[in-house]
């Protein structure tokens, strides 16, 4: 079968709605993947900053927990570098930078 014949049967009009529904599905796939992960970057950021900023009191645990909880941020700041736009980005390094410095985040 040839595709003039093809086209004739199935209608040129309905051919190419089918091709732009695809297309939009695909892209609105994208778009969502996108935003999910973001989404889930941003909340494990946000859930690893907030576990740092709240450490036991008990020395020996204290090192250890603030240990753990370090190595979770700079995981979750990984993730947010691969999915992030680069003003997020660098919010993420300035608040980093600024850790001990309450003042300079204002």
């Amino acid at each position: 079968m040839n595709w003039l014949s093809f086209l004739t049967a199935f209608g040129m009009g309905s051919v190419v709605t089918a091709l732009v529904q695809a297309w939009l599905a695909q892209r609105s796939q994208k778009d969502e993947r996108s935003f999910r992960e973001k989404q889930e970057a941003y909340i494990g950021l946000l859930v690893a900053y907030r576990r740092a900023a709240v450490v036991g009191t008990d020395e020996a645990a204290k090192v250890e927990a603030t240990n753990e909880a370090a190595k979770n941020f700079a995981y979750w700041q990984f993730r947010c570098e691969l999915v992030a736009p680069i003003a997020v980005r660098q919010a993420i390094i300035r608040i980093v930078e600024t850790n001990d410095d309450q003042i300079a985040r204002s």
